[in-house]
């Protein structure tokens, strides 16, 4: 069997074959051919055409980081922008906390189409939005549904595809793909509005998006099938795994680093057009191309370097860029804040999702992925909730900023906390899920 880009579902191989054919691929094969050399892996199929589908996604769905400057347009208040911007989590957290059962026995991919077509529904229905009332609740209901599955199945299908031990690789070049769009998305549609196109059109463009993934979708057959595998229990929800401690703590780290995100998609835009002349996509653009630089240069190394560190470091830099929002009037900090930020999020989420992905017993990960989705949502709710009140009563954004950079704080105490009580955590961390030993298991 060729021994590359498709999953290898073969018999186990005996220990002196695999000894042989390690030796072969290492020393004989052109190093493109070579599972052990560079830092970029090859994936199956379906790695691809996921990531594919996931860019056209998040291309629509990150659109609505305008949503905020279109309600501020409509004359809402902060505390109204926070809570509807942030009202599409609670629905998203219920999802991902109910999640895990539903997925027991299913065919992933149709419930990733389900996802797509409600999100589709949702993105078609902001075009029904004149003014700041309560009628949007049920449209942002509807988004964070679409989301939570559309978001959930496609990494839960990635950690199916993948040997753990490439996890954090693969998570993050994955993630890439809905990454990227944080800097496109916005950049492109603040070109469109400052041409006179209206909000209404970019929802339909959102909508459009969508329909183009959920198109890719049947093209996607993963080898795997369902989501199968998991234990008894996990089809009684996930909320259990809560119980274990060092899964607690890395979840409350989740939700401050979710926390911080909400703040900047949420706030960033209205308060870099206050206070400056700057196109506030400037502060995306950067962030996802210092990203995109970290995941594809240095992600294929971190599995040897100690989690705990690394996630300490990223929420540093987290906590330096919402700091630096003070001068965001000078354009070099205001492109430092951006790049900063870039290191943060490029580093932390897929080794954050990995570490407490694999905390876990392997049948229970699927349940553990959603909960990690539901915290970082969750983070993004309540900072966007209780920070809208904040600014509101302040009168002033940095506020909301400043507070953020101190939970960062709190969440660097969280880990050294974890890392003096458990042991270090491992940023490469988990068990391969197939028979094939990686070559470092040989003296050769």
């Amino acid at each position: 069997m060729f021994f590359g880009p498709e999953l290898n579902l073969s018999p186990p191989i005996p220990r002196g074959a695999m000894r042989a054919r390690i030796l072969h691929e290492k020393y004989f094969l052109p190093p493109r051919f070579n599972e052990y050399s560079g830092a970029m892996k090859r994936y199956s199929p379906v790695f691809y055409r996921l990531a594919a589908a996931n860019f056209l996604y998040f291309m629509g769905n990150s659109l609505f980081i305008l949503f905020p400057v279109y309600l501020k347009n409509l004359g809402a208040a902060e505390s109204y922008i926070g809570f509807m911007n942030g009202a599409d989590k609670i629905f998203i957290i219920a999802g991902a906390v109910t999640i895990g059962s539903i997925m027991q026995g299913r065919d992933s991919v149709r419930l990733l189409r389900l996802g797509y077509a409600v999100s589709i529904a949702a993105f078609a229905s902001y075009t029904a939005i004149t003014e700041p009332s309560w009628l949007v609740l049920p449209i942002r209901m509807v988004h964070g549904i679409g989301f939570s599955l559309s978001m959930i199945l496609g990494t839960t299908i990635i950690f199916g595809s993948v040997d753990l031990e490439d996890a954090v690789q693969a998570i993050g070049i994955y993630g890439v793909t809905g990454a990227v769009t944080n800097a496109l998305s916005p950049f492109l549609g603040e070109m469109l509005l400052s041409h006179g196109v209206p909000h209404r059109l970019i929802f339909i463009l959102s909508a459009v998006l969508s329909a183009a993934s959920l198109a890719l979708t049947f093209l996607i057959h993963p080898e795997k099938g369902p989501v199968q595998g998991a234990s008894p229990a996990a089809a009684r929800g996930s909320l259990r795994l809560l119980g274990d401690p060092k899964f607690f703590l890395l979840s409350t780290a989740t939700l401050i680093f979710g926390g911080m995100f909400g703040v900047i998609v949420t706030y960033l835009p209205n308060y870099v057009r206050s206070v400056t002349d700057f196109r506030f996509s400037w502060f995306f653009i950067t962030h996802i191309t210092v990203l995109i630089i970290v995941r594809f240069t240095f992600l294929g190394s971190m599995k040897r370097l100690k989690g705990g560190p690394l996630i300490m470091g990223c929420f540093l830099t987290g906590a330096a860029s919402c700091l630096l929002m003070n001068a965001v009037r000078f354009f070099p900090l205001f492109i430092l804040t951006g790049a900063l930020y870039g290191i943060t999020h490029g580093v932390l989420y897929p080794v954050l999702n990995t570490i407490t992905v694999t905390t876990v017993d392997e049948r229970d990960r699927g349940a553990a992925n959603a909960l990690f989705t539901a915290f970082f949502s969750g983070g993004t709710m309540v900072f966007s909730f209780a920070l809208g009140r904040l600014i509101d009563s302040t009168g002033s954004y940095l506020s909301a900023f400043n507070f953020t950079a101190g939970a960062a704080g709190a969440a660097i105490a969280i880990i050294a906390f974890i890392t003096s009580r458990y042991g270090p955590l491992a940023s490469g961390t988990g068990a391969r899920t197939d028979t094939v030993p990686a070559a470092e298991e040989f003296e050769i």
